[in-house]
């Protein structure tokens, strides 16, 4: 029997589990973020649903004094770059799309601090990332029925499935989505018992691939070919060579089976004759996209132009940024040129400071647990993930401007639970020991 309450204690044997009343609302604000239901769903278009969740649940962790800042490595950079979002707004290109951008962010990080708060034990990472994994499952499910009814997008020549949201329904950023969450699918495995379970985690691997190879999307197939390789590598002994020659099959068949629409997609990687011509301009314009960013932080490399693509875009335009002929009112499609021009120096230094502190939560938490003969643990296993998840989102960072996607902020809170979960493994440890 479970009982849902306020706080999560520790209970007697014979006593009920009882679960955190804020964690069961911040994972239900997980599946919103993903399904996005006001976006997915005709009937809900309109209805302001996710605001009035937020507020209910920050009620109700200011009821169960759950919405607290929680010590952790991360904070100084994820509340580094709220503040940079308004400190620089009133140098920005448009100072009001700078503010409301980072009113945005700030939605964000709410989520991120609740995260944090409620990550008490293994148990309660354990389910928030069983959720997101399920959440995936649910919108990716939901993606491929209405692209069965004939929702998708006609574009490089080809039909691409699509998101059933609006946020992130565009074909690479769906497939993003779809490879992302494959890493935090693999530590879930790795610590399940029960046999119907597994099976899910599994048959969701196998949908994520129909999903990848539907977009059409070079970049996801890149990034699913490195999860590939990163589940080989952290394999040992007998069993890395077995993976590698079953993996080695495995891209055999979903390229002998792709339709040769797809096939041309993907060979435009190294075949720029595969494909039609806009399949080449596409890459071409991220390297444009780049090159864009770049003039932009020379001219302002202290304020940058302003958080936010609107920003971005009027900048470029007003100030004839492109080359004569090639004007271009889009975002730069790269990540490292997205911060550098819309933060500046400082908003890169920030990046750079959350990258490394997520990676030493993680890394300390890998190396502890190993000291500790834990390495079969669920935490262990999530450390690694959240290492995969974060290498793969700097992966996407080439090929999009993906620096408003909430799980750069859920990887951050992952890792500093991370932190604090093992930092009480070992005192717990050291206390036996005396």
């Amino acid at each position: 029997m479970i009982k849902i309450g306020c706080e999560k204690r520790n209970m007697l044997p014979d006593q009920p589990k009882q679960i955190s009343l804020v964690l069961v609302m911040v994972c239900i604000y997980i599946f919103l973020c993903i399904e996005r239901p006001w976006e997915s769903i005709r009937y809900l278009e309109g209805l302001p649903l996710e605001r009035v969740y937020a507020i209910s649940m920050i009620i109700t962790a200011f009821m169960c004094d759950r919405f607290k800042i929680v010590s952790s490595p991360t904070n100084k950079w994820v509340y580094g770059l709220l503040l940079l979002h308004f400190v620089l707004a009133p140098f920005a290109f448009n100072s009001g799309y700078a503010v409301d951008q980072g009113f945005e962010y700030a939605k964000m990080i709410v989520l991120y601090l609740l995260m944090l708060s409620v990550a008490d034990d293994e148990e309660s990472l354990n389910i928030m990332v069983k959720v997101f994994v399920f959440s995936m499952i649910i919108y990716s499910l939901h993606s491929i029925w209405e692209y069965h009814n004939g929702r998708h997008e006609w574009r490089m020549g080809i039909s691409r499935m699509v998101g059933v949201d609006r946020t992130f329904s565009d074909p690479n950023a769906f497939g993003a989505s779809v490879v992302l969450s494959l890493p935090f699918v693999y530590a879930l495995l790795r610590s399940e018992a029960k046999s119907w379970l597994r099976n899910t985690y599994y048959g969701y691997f196998a949908l994520a691939v129909i999903c990848v190879v539907l977009t059409g999307s070079r970049t996801s197939f890149v990034a699913l070919i490195a999860v590939i390789l990163i589940w080989i590598l952290v394999q040992k002994g007998k069993r890395r060579l077995i993976v590698l020659v079953s993996a080695i099959l495995a891209v055999g068949v979903i390229w002998a089976a792709m339709p040769v629409e797809k096939q041309n997609r993907i060979r435009t990687l190294w075949d720029e004759n595969a494909g039609p011509e806009n399949a080449t301009s596409s890459a071409e314009g991220r390297m444009i996209g780049w090159k864009v960013s770049w003039k932009m932080f020379k001219q302002v490399p202290l304020t940058g132009v302003g958080a936010g693509g609107a920003n971005f875009i009027g900048y470029r335009m007003a100030n004839n940024i492109d080359e004569v002929g090639q004007e271009s009112p889009t975002q730069p499609h790269v990540l490292y040129g997205q911060v550098l021009a819309e933060f500046g120096v400082g908003g890169a230094l920030m990046l750079v400071g959350l990258v490394v502190a997520i990676l030493r939560c993680c890394l300390f938490s890998r190396t502890s647990l190993q000291a500790l003969g834990s390495t079969d643990s669920f935490v262990y296993s999530l450390s690694g993930a959240v290492i995969a998840g974060l290498v793969l989102l700097l992966l996407f960072g080439f090929g999009g401007h993906n620096f408003y996607r909430p799980l750069w902020l859920w990887l951050a809170a992952w890792a500093g639970g991370l932190y604090k979960i093992t930092n009480l493994r070992g005192v717990q440890s050291s206390a036996k020991e005396m």
